[in-house]
Formats: structure tokens, sequence, C-alpha cells
């Protein structure tokens, strides 16, 4: 049951935080964006283009984004999360490891209502949450620290922070 997204045009930033930043560069991990996601430099998060033209909404998948992070780490072990559906509970993603395909499984976590506050903010040159934290998930935790081969991040941490637009105009 698909219908349109919930404006045709817009952004938004994944942004993570400063224990994230560094420990991607302390560990070098590379950040890459698997299109249309758009990796940041200095690896402080990701870009991706929001819109009607790129997601959907499905009254029971959730909302869909193409795409996605990859995260590979100096050994070149990688895994990454595309074609992520945004449900009540968390962000689901096909995971790959080491481009492996794992299934579908549940990468982040959220609060539904800590974004809400901020939902429809002014901001960008349109609207949107400009507080939403992401949160890694025991699953993507493991296959993080897996990749990395070692124990950088614990489920439950804060992944990263989604500050959003939307515009009803280019």
């Amino acid at each position: 049951m698909r219908m349109p997204y919930f404006t045709p045009f817009g952004y938004a930033n994944f942004d993570f935080p400063p224990r994230i930043v560094g420990l991607l560069n302390d560990n070098e991990i590379a950040v890459e964006g698997i299109t249309p996601f758009q990796a940041k430099p200095a690896k402080t998060g990701l870009y991706l283009p929001i819109g009607s033209h790129t997601n959907h909404i499905d009254a029971c998948m959730g909302v869909y984004y193409p795409g996605g992070p990859k995260f590979v780490s100096k050994t070149g072990n990688s895994v990454a999360a595309e074609n992520i559906w945004l449900r009540m509970d968390g962000a689901y993603a096909t995971v790959k490891i080491n481009g492996v395909t794992q299934g579908e499984r549940m990468v982040a976590t959220y609060n539904v209502g800590e974004m809400m506050p901020t939902v429809m903010t002014p901001h960008g040159g349109g609207v949107g949450p400009t507080y939403w934290p992401f949160h890694f998930s025991p699953y993507f935790a493991q296959a993080f620290n897996q990749t990395a081969g070692a124990n950088l991040v614990s489920a439950g941490e804060l992944f990263a922070n989604l500050d959003a637009v939307g515009k009803f105009a280019p």
C-alpha cells in the first residue's frame, strides 16, 4: 500500500555525535554513503535527499529511504545498512557484512516522542524535526564492532541525530 512521501522535496542530515566521530577516526573506519546517501567530510555523518522523488510511505512497512551508510574498517571488513524503513519502534535495513546480505535487521532504535516536539520546526527553507536521536540496536552494535575488530559501541548508545527538512518547493 504505497503512498506519497510527506513532502515532494527536502534533505536530511544524519550527524554522528563527537564520540562516534572520534572512534571512527581513531580506528580508521571509513564512512561511505550508498546512493543517494552521501558521506559528510571528516566522518561527521551522512546527508540524504528526501521527498516524493526518492521516498514513499507504506502503511504496513513504514517510511522508505533508499541507500544508507557503509562502514569500512582499515582491514577491509565492512558493514552496510541499506534500503531503510523507519517504523514506530526503530529503523530497519537490509544489512550486508563484507558484501554478504544478512537480511532485514533493526539497525537503530529511537523514541518517536523525542522527535515530536520539533517535528514541524521551520528551518532550512522548509519544516521538519531538528532533534531525532537514533541509538545503536543490539544487532547493529554487534555488527559494527565485528567490522571494527573491537568493542567500540554499545547497544543503546547514541548513533546519530537526524535533522530533516521537508520542502514543498525546490
